[in-house]
């Protein structure tokens, strides 16, 4: 007999309720990272130290010298929904605090070994309470320095179906970084510094502008290339620094959004970026971009994600509008176009939401994604590893002694059974690649050594990556020398490198290995990387022989229809589609 066994409805203890509610907001250690600092910094801290150990599986220690919690209060603070951020239903309409649930503190304690010191300024002696598995099993005054500290031991101690999924130390501990380094992007003057064990990993000192943060993540000669950006529109503003469409990059990584100062991810604002770019970047790259954005409270509801990562927007079009009209503009600017100097960049507090501001002229998006018109050379055709060239009487369509190239870009082919359309960019990107993938399959960690070894600043899941997976990046012909926190010295590359960079293709490579990509998926990346740096590009025009080669090539790769990233490279229209187009049949 169907349907559903009923057992009575009862009330769930404090204890489980707070169970599920740490099984909504925790999900590793960078999860317990997020909340600590984020508390710290609603407590106006201007000094956070985060240290953890094992990754954060073992420990995670937040302190700050924020204005602390009241001794009569601390054991309040470990109560669900216990909360100095809201009061009323009408305070989450104008969230202005990082957290206001009042959830965080008691569904960590529920399934770690938690130890609180806090002290107010105004009080001779802290308070120090201890909590193992939700419950509290020591309180008392303590001496103790003005400001928090925050011990969380052995996370999901008590829920070890939880703690087995937990990923290795160097993986979790690249998530802390992450973390610590997106709530470094929004508070420039809070001073944060993170701690692997004895190893220093993040020392941000307290400074005065965006900018200057910016640097501190990035690098002074990455954020040297980028433009500052600013439109509005009645309720929300925005400002940032963007990169103009040569610098992309393979990974969605290098593109930050702070709301609010609260650093988010966000499909709407997302897809402004990608609109904002539209023809501009080549195929599966990204755009390198740092916005900020201060929106009336009102238009935002913060409460749609347990942990506090996405928010719904009331006026999804003015925000959307903003956010493209200030790319565009800053990126479709010209050279002369205000780029950020060495002593400029804004401030938090000039960072102020206003009204609305009359519109910049529009950029025209077909002139500026058109590609310069050049002649292409036979070296850049021929000159490539193994070439291969077969008789004209193997090629497939039995296509005929004739080519047309059109707009630069595509090339025509005419077929005993009707036309053959070309995509010379995919189709070089084709043969390219396998080229590329045999020679480092059959020939692995075979690079070349630089003149003047260079040095590579990472982020945090980068080094940790690298860390991780070394081996499977040497065996594309890196060698590496010392490494620093958060730089490694590179010195041998891969022979392809020289056409893109060989920062960029290490970094790319990282970010790929860090979404998930396996040792034989970081090998196809960087062939398929290196294929798209080095193939022709559309607007380059060729000749009759040249065409005729790279057909010839193209089919004889394994997979001669589609590039490395799924593109198709050949369109067949036959006779009989012809025809009937022209109403002859």
């Amino acid at each position: 007999m169907g349907g559903w066994l009923m057992a009575g409805i009862v009330v769930l203890s404090e204890f489980v309720a707070n169970r599920i509610a740490a099984g909504e907001v925790v999900e590793r250690p960078a999860s317990v990272v997020k909340e600590l600092v984020e508390n710290s910094i609603d407590a106006d801290a201007t000094q956070i130290e985060v240290l953890v150990e094992e990754g954060g599986k073992d420990l995670v220690q937040v302190s700050d010298n924020g204005h602390g919690i009241a001794s009569g209060e601390i054991k309040l603070a470990l109560t669900r929904h216990a909360t100095s951020k809201i009061s009323d239903a009408d305070d989450l309409r104008h969230i202005n605090t990082l957290g206001f649930r009042g959830e965080a503190l008691p569904s960590i304690a529920s399934i770690s070994k938690m130890e609180i010191i806090s002290r107010e300024q105004n009080s001779d002696m802290g308070a120090k309470v201890v909590v193992d598995h939700g419950e509290i099993t020591d309180f008392g005054e303590v001496g103790a320095q003005v400001g928090t500290t925050v011990r969380v031991a052995e996370l999901f101690y008590n829920t070890p179906a939880r703690r087995k999924f937990l990923k290795t130390a160097i993986t979790e501990f690249g998530h802390v970084l992450d973390i610590c380094e997106r709530i470094s992007a929004a508070y420039p003057r809070v001073a944060i510094r993170l701690l692997h064990g004895d190893k220093v990993h993040i020392d941000f000192p307290r400074v005065n502008t965006y900018k200057e943060r910016l640097i501190a993540l990035w690098g002074e000669e990455r954020v040297a290339e980028m433009r500052e950006i600013e439109a509005g529109e009645p309720g929300v503003a925005v400002f940032g620094f963007a990169a103009p469409p040569n610098i992309h990059w393979g990974s969605r990584r290098n593109v930050r959004f702070v709301l609010n100062g609260r650093p988010i991810d966000s499909k709407t604002l997302s897809a402004a970026v990608k609109r904002a770019y539209e023809g501009k970047l080549p195929a599966g790259q990204f755009p390198q971009v740092m916005l900020y954005l201060e929106v009336d409270p009102d238009l935002v509801d913060v409460n749609v994600h347990p942990m506090k990562l996405e928010v719904r927007f009331r006026r999804t079009d003015a925000i959307f509008k903003a956010v493209t009209r200030a790319i565009a503009t800053g990126i479709g600017a010209k050279s002369d176009s205000r780029v950020f100097d060495s002593a400029g960049g804004r401030s938090p507090s000039d960072f102020k939401l206003r009204g609305g501001q009359s519109s910049p002229p529009r950029l025209d998006f077909e002139q500026a994604s058109r590609p310069p018109q050049r002649p292409i050379t036979e070296q850049e055709i021929f000159n490539t590893p193994t070439f291969y060239n077969p008789p004209h009487n193997d090629r497939d369509e039995g296509v005929l002694p004739a080519f047309w190239q059109i707009h630069g870009t595509y090339i025509f082919a005419e077929t005993k059974g009707g036309v053959i359309i070309i995509d010379q960019h995919a189709a070089h990107e084709r043969i390219l690649y396998d080229e590329i993938l045999k020679r480092l399959r059959e020939q692995p960690g075979v690079g070349q050594r630089l003149l003047f070894p260079i040095a590579i600043k990472m982020n945090g899941i980068q080094e940790t990556t690298l860390k991780e997976r070394r081996a499977d990046i040497e065996s594309l012909g890196f060698e590496f020398g010392p490494s620093t926190p958060g730089h490694i010295l590179v010195e041998a590359v891969p022979q392809e490198i020289p056409h893109f960079g060989e920062g960029k293709a290490l970094l790319e490579i990282l970010d790929d290995l860090a979404e998930g990509g396996g040792g034989t998926r970081a090998i196809e990346e960087f062939a398929a990387m290196a294929a798209c740096h080095m193939a022709i590009k559309a607007g380059d025009r060729m000749t009759s022989e040249e065409m005729s080669s790279l057909f010839d090539r193209l089919f004889a790769t394994e997979s001669p229809y589609t590039c490395p990233h799924g593109r198709p490279t050949i369109v067949k229209i036959s006779i009989d589609e012809l025809e009937k187009r022209f109403e002859r049949k």
